[in-house]
């Protein structure tokens, strides 16, 4: 699909230039994915774990706990080493010990000023995306892309989701592609950078902005991924100072790894987390999917490069690793999927116009009309 769709895009117009054959076939294999995809969730490669009928406590009650023990003055590496082991929770690997961002945060600070401050981030995603997106493909597109993307940022002030990493790295990576956009870079590395230290899955994002800048000879704000690469490194290491001597041979650790090819129908799953779309059958979520990925594949901006392959990235990358339970991994794409939907449908008047569909729709319609007139005429 990506190498047809690519064939059709041109740098500054997407589709627009693309040529009928290709267009057409684009089309075609846009609609023949969107049915493999619906396909997937009525079969057994069906993936999900939000609709679960009952799982007890999970990831959010524990979080919740680790902050409120922070909050009462106890360290953090002590707060979630205890909570870790008092749920049951594996404890044998370096990651299934989280590093202390949002967690950390949300503890010292007073009252819910970290949920405030996440709503914050959401809204000023908001705000920048509106712009852009107006400025891209018009106010139409723009509002819909808010609207899409208050389900995304919802659960940000919804209960005591805040307290989930995902959602905080998910805010920012788009916060930074939408920087970038706006012509933004210093505050596109900053968000970026911040991505990652709050979620150590931010890193595809942040190794591609790095590729991309070193590609186009952007050599200071490579500089700048740089440092900010070595103090994430620090970061890590610190962690991982204070995480081994708490290891011990009799901890638990997960049955399998994370590598599952779940494929179709775990990418599937984690494009449901999106507040409207978690209260829908998953099978629209398999079409909103088929429509984010033809967005960002006719988004040939330099921006619209960002997201597009950012998307393609972690669609691979999902489509390899995760458990059913790691659905959440979603929150750290939902964002940046609202920005590839709201533009498909200007894509596909693109592939339509160019596969020159109409006029063949328009000269059927006259056909009858011309026999007639010669029978009349005869």
């Amino acid at each position: 699909m990506g190498a047809i769709l690519m064939t059709c895009s041109n740098i500054s117009v997407g589709f627009a230039a693309c040529g009928r054959l290709h267009a057409r076939v684009a089309l075609a294999l846009f609609l023949g994915v969107t049915i493999f995809f619906v396909a997937v969730t009525f079969s057994s490669l069906k993936s999900g774990f939000a609709d679960a009928p009952s799982r007890g406590p999970g990831d959010v009650a524990l979080y919740r706990a680790e902050a409120d023990r922070i909050h009462d003055g106890q360290p953090y590496y002590d707060a979630i080493a205890a909570e870790l082991r008092l749920r049951g929770y594996p404890t044998r690997s370096i990651f299934n010990w989280r590093m202390p961002l949002p967690v950390w945060l949300i503890g010292v600070l007073p009252g819910s000023l970290g949920q405030g401050l996440l709503g914050l981030l959401a809204l000023t995603l908001l705000c920048l995306s509106f712009e852009l997106l107006a400025d891209q493909i018009g106010v139409k597109q723009g509002l819909l892309g808010v609207i899409l993307l208050c389900g995304a940022l919802l659960p940000c002030v919804l209960g005591d989701l805040f307290v989930m990493p995902e959602l905080w790295s998910g805010v920012l990576i788009a916060l930074s592609a939408v920087c970038f956009g706006l012509k933004r870079p210093s505050a596109g590395v900053l968000a970026g950078v911040a991505a990652l230290f709050f979620r150590e899955l931010a890193a595809p994002y942040c190794l591609l902005c790095i590729a991309l800048a070193l590609w186009e000879h952007r050599y200071r704000e490579s500089a700048w991924w740089l440092i900010g690469f070595a103090a994430y490194a620090v970061y890590f290491g610190l962690h991982i100072w204070q995480v081994l001597p708490r290891i011990s041979a009799v901890d638990a650790a997960h049955a399998a790894g994370w590598i599952r090819f779940g494929a179709a129908g775990f990418l599937i799953s984690t494009a449901q987390m999106n507040a409207y779309l978690l209260l829908l059958p998953q099978w629209v979520t398999a079409i909103y999917l088929s429509f984010v990925l033809l967005g960002c594949a006719g988004w040939n901006s330099p921006e619209g490069r960002l997201i597009g392959l950012t998307t393609a990235l972690y669609a691979v990358a999902f489509s390899v690793a995760g458990h059913d339970f790691n659905q959440y991994w979603g929150s750290l794409t939902a964002p940046l999927f609202c920005l590839g939907a709201c533009r498909c449908p200007h894509a596909i008047g693109e592939l339509w116009t160019a596969a020159n569909l109409s006029s063949v729709s328009t000269r059927r319609g006259l056909e009858p009309e011309a026999e007639s007139s010669s029978i009349g005429t005869g």
